[in-house]
Protein backbone atom coordinates (compact mmCIF):
# COMPACT_ATOMS: atom_id res chain seq x y z
CA UNK A 1 0.00 0.00 0.00
CA UNK A 2 3.01 2.29 -0.14
CA UNK A 3 4.12 2.57 -3.79
CA UNK A 4 6.17 5.49 -4.96
CA UNK A 5 3.65 8.33 -5.43
CA UNK A 6 3.30 10.29 -8.64
CA UNK A 7 4.09 14.01 -8.50
CA UNK A 8 0.42 15.00 -8.41
CA UNK A 9 -0.78 12.50 -5.81
CA UNK A 10 -0.43 12.09 -2.08
CA UNK A 11 1.16 9.26 -0.18
CA UNK A 12 2.57 8.98 3.30
CA UNK A 13 2.58 7.17 6.64
CA UNK A 14 -0.70 5.90 8.09
CA UNK A 15 -2.92 8.08 10.22
CA UNK A 16 -1.96 7.61 13.86
CA UNK A 17 -3.59 9.86 16.42
CA UNK A 18 -3.53 13.01 14.31
CA UNK A 19 -5.62 15.78 15.86
CA UNK A 20 -8.21 17.00 13.36
CA UNK A 21 -7.82 20.74 12.60
CA UNK A 22 -10.65 22.73 14.10
CA UNK A 23 -12.69 23.85 11.10
CA UNK A 24 -14.94 25.97 13.32
CA UNK A 25 -12.03 28.21 14.27
CA UNK A 26 -11.98 30.77 11.45
CA UNK A 27 -8.42 31.92 12.13
CA UNK A 28 -6.91 28.42 12.20
CA UNK A 29 -9.02 27.29 9.25
CA UNK A 30 -7.80 30.24 7.22
CA UNK A 31 -4.25 28.87 7.44
CA UNK A 32 -5.27 25.50 6.03
CA UNK A 33 -4.96 24.54 2.40
CA UNK A 34 -8.12 24.21 0.33
CA UNK A 35 -9.87 20.85 0.28
CA UNK A 36 -11.72 20.30 -3.00
CA UNK A 37 -14.13 17.37 -3.20
CA UNK A 38 -15.12 16.31 -6.72
CA UNK A 39 -17.99 13.87 -6.64
CA UNK A 40 -20.88 12.35 -8.55
CA UNK A 41 -22.48 9.01 -9.42
CA UNK A 42 -20.65 6.05 -10.92
CA UNK A 43 -20.07 6.53 -14.64
CA UNK A 44 -20.20 10.33 -14.61
CA UNK A 45 -16.47 10.67 -15.41
CA UNK A 46 -14.99 12.02 -12.17
CA UNK A 47 -11.48 10.67 -12.72
CA UNK A 48 -11.38 11.66 -16.39
CA UNK A 49 -12.48 15.21 -15.58
CA UNK A 50 -9.87 15.58 -12.85
CA UNK A 51 -7.11 14.19 -15.08
CA UNK A 52 -8.05 16.80 -17.69
CA UNK A 53 -8.23 19.75 -15.31
CA UNK A 54 -5.25 18.86 -13.09
CA UNK A 55 -2.65 20.68 -15.25
CA UNK A 56 -4.80 23.83 -14.95
CA UNK A 57 -4.82 23.63 -11.13
CA UNK A 58 -1.19 22.78 -10.31
CA UNK A 59 -1.45 23.67 -6.61
CA UNK A 60 -3.73 20.66 -6.00
CA UNK A 61 -2.55 17.13 -5.25
CA UNK A 62 -4.99 14.25 -5.58
CA UNK A 63 -5.59 12.07 -2.53
CA UNK A 64 -5.36 8.42 -3.58
CA UNK A 65 -8.27 6.28 -2.40
CA UNK A 66 -7.85 2.71 -1.19
CA UNK A 67 -10.33 0.03 -2.23
CA UNK A 68 -11.07 -3.65 -1.75
CA UNK A 69 -12.31 -4.15 -5.31
CA UNK A 70 -10.26 -5.94 -7.92
CA UNK A 71 -7.87 -3.90 -10.05
CA UNK A 72 -8.99 -3.30 -13.63
CA UNK A 73 -6.54 -4.01 -16.43
CA UNK A 74 -5.66 -0.37 -17.10
CA UNK A 75 -5.31 0.66 -13.44
CA UNK A 76 -1.97 1.28 -11.73
CA UNK A 77 -1.41 0.65 -8.02
CA UNK A 78 -0.79 3.93 -6.18
CA UNK A 79 -1.91 6.02 -9.15
CA UNK A 80 -5.55 5.11 -9.56
CA UNK A 81 -6.11 3.42 -6.19
CA UNK A 82 -4.40 1.48 -3.44
CA UNK A 83 -5.80 -2.04 -3.83
CA UNK A 84 -6.04 -3.70 -0.43
CA UNK A 85 -7.52 -6.87 1.05
CA UNK A 86 -10.64 -6.86 3.19
CA UNK A 87 -8.43 -7.68 6.18
CA UNK A 88 -6.21 -4.65 5.55
CA UNK A 89 -9.25 -2.42 5.11
CA UNK A 90 -10.64 -3.67 8.43
CA UNK A 91 -7.31 -2.77 10.05
CA UNK A 92 -7.41 0.76 8.59
CA UNK A 93 -10.90 1.27 10.01
CA UNK A 94 -9.96 -0.13 13.41
CA UNK A 95 -6.95 2.17 13.69
CA UNK A 96 -8.86 5.26 12.48
CA UNK A 97 -6.56 5.64 9.49
CA UNK A 98 -9.29 6.70 7.03
CA UNK A 99 -10.87 10.14 6.74
CA UNK A 100 -13.98 8.46 5.37
CA UNK A 101 -15.00 5.11 3.99
CA UNK A 102 -18.08 3.49 2.49
CA UNK A 103 -19.35 0.29 0.94
CA UNK A 104 -20.41 1.19 -2.58
CA UNK A 105 -23.02 -0.38 -4.90
CA UNK A 106 -24.02 -3.02 -2.31
CA UNK A 107 -21.48 -5.42 -3.85
CA UNK A 108 -19.19 -5.62 -0.85
CA UNK A 109 -16.47 -3.37 -2.31
CA UNK A 110 -15.26 -0.68 0.06
CA UNK A 111 -13.49 2.61 -0.63
CA UNK A 112 -11.77 5.01 1.76
CA UNK A 113 -9.41 8.00 1.87
CA UNK A 114 -6.21 7.50 3.91
CA UNK A 115 -6.08 10.33 6.41
CA UNK A 116 -2.50 11.23 7.21
CA UNK A 117 -1.28 12.44 3.77
CA UNK A 118 -4.36 14.65 3.38
CA UNK A 119 -4.15 16.13 6.87
CA UNK A 120 -0.42 16.75 6.60
CA UNK A 121 -0.75 18.69 3.36
CA UNK A 122 -3.75 20.74 4.51
CA UNK A 123 -2.06 21.81 7.73
CA UNK A 124 0.96 22.90 5.67
CA UNK A 125 -1.36 25.29 3.83
CA UNK A 126 -1.36 23.21 0.63
CA UNK A 127 -4.30 22.17 -1.53
CA UNK A 128 -5.83 18.69 -1.85
CA UNK A 129 -8.52 17.24 -4.10
CA UNK A 130 -10.53 14.13 -3.22
CA UNK A 131 -12.23 12.47 -6.20
CA UNK A 132 -14.77 10.25 -4.45
CA UNK A 133 -18.33 8.95 -4.37
CA UNK A 134 -21.27 10.85 -2.90
CA UNK A 135 -21.25 9.01 0.45
CA UNK A 136 -17.63 9.95 0.94
CA UNK A 137 -18.24 13.56 -0.04
CA UNK A 138 -20.96 13.95 2.58
CA UNK A 139 -18.68 12.43 5.21
CA UNK A 140 -15.88 14.87 4.36
CA UNK A 141 -18.26 17.83 4.53
CA UNK A 142 -19.10 16.68 8.05
CA UNK A 143 -15.42 16.70 9.07
CA UNK A 144 -14.38 19.72 6.98
CA UNK A 145 -17.39 22.10 6.79
CA UNK A 146 -15.34 24.62 4.82
CA UNK A 147 -14.35 22.24 2.01
CA UNK A 148 -15.52 22.97 -1.54
CA UNK A 149 -17.96 20.38 -2.90
CA UNK A 150 -18.44 20.11 -6.67
CA UNK A 151 -20.96 17.63 -8.11
CA UNK A 152 -20.70 16.22 -11.64
CA UNK A 153 -23.97 15.39 -13.39
CA UNK A 154 -24.35 13.39 -16.61
CA UNK A 155 -26.11 14.91 -19.61
CA UNK A 156 -29.64 13.81 -20.41
CA UNK A 157 -30.10 10.92 -22.83
CA UNK A 158 -32.31 11.29 -25.88
CA UNK A 159 -35.12 9.95 -23.71
CA UNK A 160 -34.44 12.69 -21.16
CA UNK A 161 -32.85 10.44 -18.52
CA UNK A 162 -29.59 11.03 -16.66
CA UNK A 163 -29.44 7.43 -15.45
CA UNK A 164 -29.74 6.12 -19.02
CA UNK A 165 -26.60 8.08 -19.88
CA UNK A 166 -24.78 6.64 -16.87
CA UNK A 167 -25.88 3.11 -17.71
CA UNK A 168 -24.48 3.38 -21.23
CA UNK A 169 -21.18 4.76 -19.98
CA UNK A 170 -20.81 2.01 -17.38
CA UNK A 171 -21.63 -0.77 -19.88
CA UNK A 172 -19.03 0.64 -22.29
CA UNK A 173 -16.39 0.74 -19.55
CA UNK A 174 -16.39 -2.90 -18.43
CA UNK A 175 -18.59 -6.01 -18.47
CA UNK A 176 -21.37 -5.80 -15.87
CA UNK A 177 -24.34 -7.99 -15.03
CA UNK A 178 -27.89 -6.63 -15.42
CA UNK A 179 -28.42 -7.07 -11.69
CA UNK A 180 -25.32 -5.08 -10.77
CA UNK A 181 -26.19 -2.38 -13.30
CA UNK A 182 -29.66 -2.08 -11.82
CA UNK A 183 -28.18 -1.66 -8.32
CA UNK A 184 -25.85 1.06 -9.58
CA UNK A 185 -28.67 2.95 -11.28
CA UNK A 186 -30.76 2.88 -8.10
CA UNK A 187 -27.76 4.24 -6.20
CA UNK A 188 -27.16 6.86 -8.90
CA UNK A 189 -30.76 8.07 -8.68
CA UNK A 190 -30.35 8.63 -4.92
CA UNK A 191 -27.01 10.37 -5.44
CA UNK A 192 -28.34 12.70 -8.15
CA UNK A 193 -31.02 13.84 -5.72
CA UNK A 194 -28.25 14.98 -3.34
CA UNK A 195 -26.62 17.38 -5.79
CA UNK A 196 -28.44 20.27 -4.10
CA UNK A 197 -26.26 19.70 -1.03
CA UNK A 198 -23.14 20.66 -3.01
CA UNK A 199 -21.66 24.12 -3.52
CA UNK A 200 -21.62 23.74 -7.31
CA UNK A 201 -22.92 21.30 -9.94
CA UNK A 202 -21.56 20.84 -13.46
CA UNK A 203 -23.07 18.81 -16.30
CA UNK A 204 -20.29 16.69 -17.80
CA UNK A 205 -21.40 16.82 -21.41
CA UNK A 206 -18.23 18.07 -23.09
CA UNK A 207 -14.98 17.09 -21.33
CA UNK A 208 -12.96 20.20 -22.18
CA UNK A 209 -15.82 22.54 -21.31
CA UNK A 210 -16.39 20.72 -18.03
CA UNK A 211 -12.71 20.97 -17.12
CA UNK A 212 -12.62 24.70 -17.83
CA UNK A 213 -15.79 25.28 -15.83
CA UNK A 214 -14.34 23.37 -12.88
CA UNK A 215 -11.09 25.34 -13.10
CA UNK A 216 -12.98 28.63 -13.06
CA UNK A 217 -15.06 27.60 -10.06
CA UNK A 218 -12.02 26.54 -8.04
CA UNK A 219 -9.98 29.66 -8.85
CA UNK A 220 -12.93 31.90 -8.04
CA UNK A 221 -13.50 30.15 -4.70
CA UNK A 222 -9.81 30.41 -3.80
CA UNK A 223 -9.86 34.15 -4.41
CA UNK A 224 -12.99 34.49 -2.29
CA UNK A 225 -11.31 32.54 0.52
CA UNK A 226 -8.32 34.88 0.44
CA UNK A 227 -10.50 38.01 0.39
CA UNK A 228 -12.36 36.76 3.45
CA UNK A 229 -9.09 36.14 5.30
CA UNK A 230 -6.84 39.10 4.38
CA UNK A 231 -4.77 38.70 7.56
CA UNK A 232 -3.16 35.46 6.39
CA UNK A 233 0.58 36.00 6.33
CA UNK A 234 2.20 35.00 3.10
CA UNK A 235 -1.10 34.40 1.32
CA UNK A 236 -0.53 34.17 -2.41
CA UNK A 237 -2.93 34.15 -5.33
CA UNK A 238 -3.99 30.76 -6.70
CA UNK A 239 -1.67 29.19 -9.24
CA UNK A 240 -2.80 29.15 -12.85
CA UNK A 241 -1.25 27.20 -15.67
CA UNK A 242 0.35 29.27 -18.39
Amino acid sequence: MTPEPSSDSLSGPPFDGFEMPCADDAESSASLGMLLVLSGPSGVGKDTVWKTVAPLLPSFCKAITCTTRARREHEVEGEHYYFVSNEEFDRLIAHDELLEWAEVHSNGNRYGVPAQPVLDRLTEGKDVVCVIDVQGAMALRGRFPMCLLVFLRPPLSQAGSETDTLAERIKNRAPISPEELDKRMKTAARELAQSQLYDHAIVNDDLQATALQLRDIVLREKKRWQRNHPSIEGASPPEEAA
